[in-house]
């Protein structure tokens, strides 16, 4: 074995260390405002979330996507916090999946699955990463979900025109695991057929690929607005 297959299989090797291990992307990128930088007692929202993240031994890298103006902000605060997995901190000029497609490249090759973190689930746990990292071993991509508790209508025109089973409905949550190769192909043909849309499941849809879902926790949510605080706040504490 030459020098450089060596290298290969010692990276894979390292990646293999504690059972599959991913890369996770971190898309800190938006078209509207959200709370990224709102204290959570004390502690950034997206400090949060990164925390989680960087405490699980799952997680072999961590790769941050942000504008611009804001990559040495979130180079200090991963600085400050001591967050030693988010190795790079990435800047993408636009939200959705080209700023994924960026993401993705910049993760170590050796990479088998990469996973896609919401910056604004800073209640994401380990066993929640396994279980979706085992589903997409087994079926290339994979997310927690959590069933839907709310009365969904099916409105037209502002009338009600149908009530969904909400037994079958489920509330997707972060993170989303998929096989790299798998991944990158579905960014690509997104890419390239101009579409807008962000929202990976969806694109993996279109790919023809199925998400295997796993079950997700109650607590793990996504703080989208500064109405959500308070929730957290509550989650925090209860924790």
């Amino acid at each position: 074995m030459n020098r450089r297959k060596r290298r290969k299989q010692l990276k894979r090797d390292i990646l293999s260390a504690f059972g599959t291990r991913v890369s996770v992307v971190v898309p800190v990128v938006f078209e509207e405002e959200r709370p990224v930088y709102e204290l959570l007692s004390d502690i950034p929202l997206i400090v949060r979330t990164l925390m989680a993240l960087n405490e699980m031994s799952q997680v072999f890298e961590i790769i941050l996507l942000v504008r611009e103006t804001e990559i040495f902000r979130m180079a200090d605060l991963c600085k400050v916090f001591s967050l030693d997995r988010v190795k790079k901190v990435v800047v993408a000029k636009e939200a959705g999946h080209a700023a994924l497609l960026v993401g993705v490249y910049e993760c170590v090759r050796e990479a088998l699955y990469i996973a896609i973190c919401d910056p604004l689930s800073p209640f994401v746990t380990e066993p929640v990463l396994r279980q979706a990292i085992t589903a997409a071993e087994e079926y290339g991509a994979a997310a927690p979900a959590y069933p839907v508790r709310d009365t969904i209508k099916i409105v037209r025109d502002d009338v009600i025109c149908e009530t969904p089973d909400r037994t079958s409905l489920r509330a997707l949550q972060s993170p989303l695991v998929v096989e790299s190769s798998l991944l990158k192909a579905a960014l690509q043909k997104a890419h390239e057929s101009e579409t807008r849309t962000g929202d990976v499941p969806q694109i993996l849809e279109d790919f023809g690929l199925a998400l295997r879902l796993v079950e997700g926790t109650e607590e793990n949510i996504q703080v989208e607005e500064l109405t959500d605080m308070p929730a957290a706040e509550a989650i925090l504490r209860w924790r």
